[in-house]
């Protein structure tokens, strides 16, 4: 039986894909790759181009992050996955970072299992797990939590010391005014790992950047 691989490629460095999951594309007859922009390129993709074996069909798929016409694309991609395994081909869909983490993957996970496909997900680093060792700074500790949010909702911090803030892109005045307001210090990390990294921790240079592969991360003690 043909089988669907989730796979996380990691923030985007060729090297920090696991083993497993370069084993999977390997194994695989179809690469999916999703992308933000309609014929945009797509970063999972790029970062695992070495490991595809020739002869693999490789395909882009336009996931619209909202707006008119998602369902519609959503719907074409999960089509076209579906087919390919009736055929009896493995797919691989590729995804950056970890496929359990704020990813599109979580969908069609849930759309592929309840029509009986046999999955296998591998996970993959997170970019605020590679930001912090580029940064050289520690995640959380101790007995302390650590909180992982998007930019929507920063404003819901109350006790929390060690926090990671996603989907900053287009927020980040926001999250820095609230995050200086709760006495944090931070740390903004762009392309995580890639080439055109920025690690920045100046509130004006930061909003002079605004990049959609952007984090935050932040602490207080």
């Amino acid at each position: 039986m043909a089988k669907l691989y989730g796979i996380g490629v990691g923030p985007g460095d060729t090297e920090l894909i696991t083993v497993k999951g370069v084993r999977a594309i390997e194994d695989s007859d179809v690469i999916v790759a999703p992308t933000g922009t309609e014929g945009g390129e797509s970063i999972a993709l790029n970062t695992v181009k070495e490991y595809i074996k020739p002869g693999t069909e490789v395909v882009i798929k336009h996931f619209p992050m909202g707006g008119k016409g998602k369902e519609i694309k959503v719907k074409e991609a999960y089509d076209f996955i579906e087919e390919r395994l009736r055929e009896g081909k493995n797919v691989s869909f590729l995804t950056i970072g970890d496929p359990f983490v704020y990813s599109t993957y979580i969908h069609l996970l849930k759309n592929m299992e309840e029509k009986n496909f046999k999955v296998e997900t591998v996970p993959g680093i997170t970019s605020f797990c590679s930001a912090a060792s580029i940064v050289g700074q520690t995640i959380v500790v101790g007995d302390n939590r650590l909180t992982v949010m998007p930019a929507t909702k920063v404003h819901e911090i109350t006790d929390e010391k060690y926090v990671v803030i996603m989907k900053v892109y287009k927020r980040e005045e926001e999250v820095l005014n609230a995050l200086e307001e709760k006495g944090f210090k931070y740390v903004y990390v762009s392309r995580a790992g890639r080439e055109g990294q920025l690690i920045l921790e100046d509130k004006e240079e930061i909003l002079k950047v605004r990049d959609y592969m952007s984090l935050i991360l932040a602490n207080r003690e």
